[in-house]
């Protein structure tokens, strides 16, 4: 598998023609063979030397994707949140209709009994909100025995998450990743333009499963695809700016819910970056040359390469020709039959469950916390950029998988010591908690892009991060346990983080390693005599 390119930008800086080997590294160490210099991937993105203006561009593109990712995820906390400012109508107060100062008309028990009763819809007949656009629980009437709906649409989201990882994940490694990009992010501003304009649950939640689908897609592969274009040692830095992005856009959404009280503009306002990123990514995504070379399309890789080296004002090596060691055959039937591959798969999806488990406990059980509602989520979202930071500078200092580790254990700590009941220390391990899981996030995700071989990286990414979605499902209600038990859900959770802490040893470190292309390349990871790829 080769092709010699006749690009201009092929043409190479004699110095480096005459000293291919310059600065100590001998081009067998590079993986090209001196009778006829044959290249990967990794090798020709080293040989640019550093993060150029292609990669720049693209850390933007997909930076604003993940700020859009994070507001699609907190939408509901402030198209759904709590309207208490209402009254009892006449015919209320005469069926005892009765107003309680911090509830809401169906969290009193003498409501939900007229209700009961009179077999009617309270809202706008037994009392009434004096502005009904401050909420969907305001807007669209439902009966009190209904309003589990109410709360049902965060969970649907990640419902939708949960199928959209796979299978955006799966398409990506069928159809290639600009693609996949461009038709998920499209799912996510057609959803986000008929939400505002329709006073119906059902629709309300239809609209937010496909969010969470679309989200599943666009979020994973935008991180794919900055970490393909990333030379081997800035992997780290540019995987790790995926995730500051994210943790401002959760800070951020306070802004928009304070700046936009009315749910439906509020709606509008999240549709419109959406929908302005659309056409820029039709024009400036690109598609990843790892993919191309997976599907055998060298000549578009070497293209693609080329557009990089023009781009960053660059050479390509002169005559370059691409190989990779593509295993062809490669799929989920493949990683069940190799057994160190499973294993790490299992052990990979454990991560991404407890990470988010930790992550949206801690998130949804917040809404306790005293104080203003747009103050409470500008700090839980700020308080995870300390994590990000820690796990950047400590993955290149121990590796991805220490750095996994020590993280899971300290934040496993701060949800057991959150079950003593006093107001201070809880609101101290909430913060210190949000900073690890932020963390947690930032490693999982460059971990599981490093580990995969090309041909399954988005399909096991995309499964990993479906087993977080779950872990995304169940927390809500772990939340509401908490209510019941203030104690025994801390406890239980942070024994199964140990848990996955102690599984993550029998997993491979992959910092400074090359991408795996084939299931062979995958199983040099345990070689101990592999520790670091000579171009790092």
């Amino acid at each position: 598998m080769s092709v010699v390119s006749e690009n201009k930008a092929n043409k190479v800086a004699p110095r480096a023609a005459e000293n291919p080997g310059e600065n100590g590294t001998e081009l067998s160490e590079l993986g090209i063979q001196h009778s006829n210099p044959k290249y990967k991937i990794d090798n020709v993105l080293q040989h640019f030397g550093t993060i150029g203006r292609f990669q720049v561009v693209l850390i933007i593109l997909m930076s604003t994707i993940a700020a859009l990712a994070a507001w699609r995820i907190l939408f509901d906390l402030f198209a759904a949140k709590n309207n208490f400012d209402w009254t009892c109508t006449e015919l209320g107060l005469k069926h005892n209709c009765t107003f309680v100062e911090g509830k809401m008309p169906c969290e009193v028990e003498q409501n939900r009994a007229i209700e009961d009763k009179l077999d009617g819809v309270g809202n706008g007949l037994y009392w009434e909100f004096n502005n009904t656009g401050f909420s969907i629980k305001s807007d669209i009437p439902l009966p009190c025995k209904e309003h589990a709906k109410f709360t049902f649409t965060s969970s649907i989201f990640f419902i939708g998450a949960f199928f959209g990882v796979a299978g955006f994940g799966r398409l990506s490694d069928m159809i290639g990743r600009r693609k996949t990009l461009l038709i998920s992010v499209g799912l996510s501003v057609a959803q986000a333009w008929i939400i505002p304009f329709f006073k119906n649950i059902y629709v309300y939640l239809a609209c937010r499963c496909l969010d969470g689908a679309a989200f599943g897609g666009y979020f994973l592969i935008s991180f794919v695809l900055e970490v393909e274009y990333a030379p081997p040692k800035y992997r780290n830095t540019i995987g790790t700016s995926l995730h500051f992005i994210t943790s401002i856009g959760m800070a951020s959404i306070a802004l928009w819910g304070y700046l936009f009280q009315d749910w439906r503009m509020y709606a509008i306002a999240l549709a419109v970056p959406s929908s302005i990123m659309l056409p820029i990514l039709f024009f400036f995504a690109p598609e990843s040359p790892r993919y191309c070379l997976s599907k055998g399309d060298d000549k578009q890789a070497l293209s693609l390469l080329s557009k990089v080296a023009q781009v960053n004002k660059q050479e390509m090596p002169v005559n370059c020709e691409l190989y990779e060691d593509v295993d062809t055959a490669a799929s989920l039937v493949d990683v069940l039959k190799n057994p160190r591959l499973l294993r790490c798969g299992i052990i990979n999806m454990f991560g991404w469950f407890m990470t988010s488990l930790v992550y949206y406990m801690l998130w949804f059980s917040a809404k306790n916390l005293a104080g203003s509602i747009y103050i409470n989520a500008l700090i839980l979202g700020l308080a995870e950029l300390p994590g990000r930071i820690f796990a950047f500078i400590v993955m290149e200092k121990l590796g991805r998988k220490a750095t996994f580790m020590a993280s899971l254990a300290l934040a496993s700590a701060c949800v057991m010591v959150s079950a003593y009941d006093n107001k201070t220390s809880r609101k101290v391990m909430y913060g210190f908690g949000k900073a690890l899981s932020g963390s947690l996030w930032a490693v999982i995700y460059l971990y599981s892009s490093e580990m995969y071989p090309t041909k399954i990286r988005s399909l096991g990414s995309g499964i990993g991060s479906a087993s977080a979605r779950v872990a995304a499902l169940l927390a809500p209600f772990i939340s509401d346990a908490l209510t019941l038990s203030p104690v025994i859900p801390y406890i239980a959770v942070g024994v199964v983080g140990f848990l996955c802490t102690a599984a993550f040893i029998l997993v491979p470190e992959t910092g400074g390693k090359a991408l795996p292309q084939t299931l062979a390349e995958f199983d040099n990871l345990f070689e101990k005599k592999e520790t670091k790829d000579p171009r790092v």
